[in-house]
């Protein structure tokens, strides 16, 4: 996967995890990313390495940063003979050569020339094969082994999956294993918002996704992302999106 991001000061963007690889590659304003226990400062041509299975996020320190986001699948590089779950990669990089590679990718996927393909992987190629060889140390612990980042990615994987369920601060307490006064503490802590600040926030932002491709109606999507209540979904969107969804819907329509 490959995307362009760009984020303002006041938006929103929601910690989460993978399996695969991604780095972040900043080419304008500075921003503030986190990956497990790690928070550091990026500016202008500085890569953010992100180690499968860590925690991360992205804030904007000013008005707002843009960046190239990559992701590489764990399997593909393993197949491709580099063995990245037993590589640790440094967090922040400043490397004209990675940028370069960054630059490579996204010129071939705007213009998309004959065989565009093959140059990006190439280029994706090249650069696992850097951080391999110029920022890696082996590692034979699985990362982020502390059992609250355990805890709540456990929490984020079931939310994600179950999130247009009525779930509440119990049976996610629950599913992840913990009591529910430590769990929420634990929770808040590492990812800034409390449960249902963030199970709200993903089931919006499922919503967002619904009516933008037409395929419901406000109460259809209400119902699809686990509001009960066709109020309350109008209410928590609003606050979240800026908008109501009749709004949203209402902009895709016309």
């Amino acid at each position: 996967m490959f995307h362009f991001d760009h984020l303002k000061h006041d938006e929103d963007f929601m910690i989460h995890w993978q399996n695969d690889l991604e780095l972040l590659y900043l080419v304008d304003g500075d921003a503030e990313i986190t990956s497990d226990h790690q928070r550091c400062t990026f500016s202008p041509g500085q890569i953010a390495v992100i180690n499968c299975t860590c925690l991360h996020s992205v804030k904007a320190i000013n008005q707002s940063c843009s960046y190239y986001c990559l992701i590489v699948g764990q399997n593909y590089l393993e197949q491709q003979g580099i063995p990245i779950s037993e590589l640790a990669f440094s967090f922040q990089i400043d490397d004209p050569v990675l940028r370069e590679k960054f630059q490579t990718i996204c010129t071939e996927m705007s213009q998309k020339l004959p065989f565009y393909k093959s140059e990006v992987k190439s280029a994706v190629l090249s650069i696992a094969a850097r951080l391999s060889r110029n920022y890696s140390c082996p590692t034979t612990e699985p990362f982020s082994q502390d059992r609250r980042l355990a805890m709540v990615k456990s929490a984020i994987s079931y939310i994600q999956k179950h999130y247009d369920k009525p779930l509440t601060i119990d049976s996610i307490s629950t599913e992840a294993g913990f009591s529910k006064y430590y769990f929420c503490r634990s929770f808040k802590e590492i990812t800034g918002r409390t449960v249902i600040d963030y199970l709200n926030l993903t089931r919006c932002s499922h919503a967002q996704s619904f009516l933008l491709s037409g395929s419901c109606n406000v109460s259809e999507c209400a119902e699809q992302c686990g509001f009960q209540n066709l109020s309350y979904f109008s209410k928590t969107y609003r606050r979240y999106m800026g908008h109501s969804p009749s709004n949203q819907l209402s902009s895709i329509l016309k």
